[in-house]
């Protein structure tokens, strides 16, 4: 069948997630809760719902690491949307996924999907097309989003940046700034300068910002990233909301840098108190396919490897979904929009003042 199939046809576009306002009954919901009570990662599936519905309903300070290859999946509304809800106050990423959200948002652009088993790579580089898995987007679109979208961001930053140096988390509210001045306004990091979230990358070289950089005209005139103040003030706020017994909760989807980032800093707080005690996270939930048995980071287990860190506690709301985030982030939104109603908003304060970020 898809030898057949053109690799634009219009019936095969990939169509970004979405939470379905005003759905008829709590039917994801109801689901919801039968799986807290059946098994394996069904049930699994149930308690994150449950542990993610308790943070919302309380004081901490919830920070979401967003890993893997989500906005080119279409999983970044979901994204925009947990933040303009106020469900998460924080976000650690890939540099990707806060980027490959804006292709989509080009005019002209779309993602189609493909058969992985039935493709021929090398006909689709021929052809102009970047594959992700199931899904392709056309390369000149892709390499336009690196050359005449972040490239122009990094020229328009080194005109008006006076200082030095920038640190991630202000460089990126500034592109969202940018962005929602160029009718990006619904991308990730657009929403998250509206809402006031920071976000944190450790890797931003690593996608279409650092190709961007590499192609802006005023490269060399751009502030130097500070990715170690960076690590200071993710500290600070986290000291912050831990030592005025608000507490901090996390969501990781998937693992690598973004779960590290987050789960460090609780290790970085209990240093700068002499560690005499641990200072974990008071909830925390994982989605994820990685494996806790091969030692990587991505399946070290929040209910147990983590606990001897210190980065979650013992008796602490720690879930461990050992499945795909595309399947179950859409229903966990969706059973959050059930349960709260259209109009809920979470009211926390904000964590940062971004506009007075070095």
């Amino acid at each position: 069948m898809a030898g057949t199939r053109r690799n634009d046809d219009p019936g095969m576009i990939r169509e970004p997630m979405s939470v379905i306002e005003g759905a008829r009954g709590p039917s994801v919901l109801a689901m919801l809760g039968k799986m807290r009570r059946s098994a394996f990662q069904g049930r699994q599936l149930g308690e994150a719902f449950e542990t993610w519905k308790r943070m919302i309903e309380g004081p901490s300070l919830i920070c979401l690491g967003y890993a893997a290859s989500l906005s080119s999946a279409g999983m970044w509304p979901l994204v925009t949307w947990l933040m303009e809800r106020g469900y998460i106050d924080v976000l650690a990423s890939t540099s990707a996924n806060i980027t490959e959200d804006l292709l989509e948002q080009m005019e002209g652009t779309r993602v189609y999907r493909v058969d992985p088993d039935d493709v021929n790579d090398e006909s689709l580089w021929t052809e102009g097309y970047y594959r992700f898995y199931d899904h392709i987007v056309s390369k000149e679109r892709y390499d336009q989003l690196e050359t005449g979208t972040t490239s122009a961001f990094i020229d328009d930053l080194a005109e008006r940046w006076r200082k030095p140096s920038i640190t991630t988390v202000r460089f990126l509210h500034e592109m969202g700034l940018w962005l929602e001045t160029k009718g990006f306004r619904r991308s990730i990091l657009a929403t998250a300068a509206r809402c006031q979230v920071p976000v944190f990358c450790c890797g931003l070289p690593d996608g279409p910002i650092g190709e961007g950089y590499d192609k802006a005209k005023k490269a060399e005139m751009a502030p130097v990233v500070d990715f170690f103040r960076d690590y200071k003030i993710a500290t600070d706020m986290m000291d912050a909301a831990m030592s005025s017994g608000r507490g901090t909760s996390v969501v990781f989807l998937g693992g690598g840098v973004p779960k590290d980032f987050l789960q460090i800093t609780a290790t970085s707080v209990s240093s700068r108190h002499g560690n005499e005690e641990a200072m974990p996270h008071v909830g925390a939930i994982q989605i994820t396919t990685d494996n806790t048995i091969y030692g990587g980071l991505g399946g070290a287990a929040l209910k147990t490897e983590c606990i001897s860190w210190g980065k979650e506690a013992k008796h602490g709301d720690n879930v461990m979904c050992f499945t795909d985030v595309t399947i179950a982030l859409p229903l966990i939104c969706q059973g959050l929009a059930e349960h709260f109603g259209p109009d809920h908003r979470r009211r926390q304060p904000r964590p940062l003042n971004l506009a007075e970020l070095p």
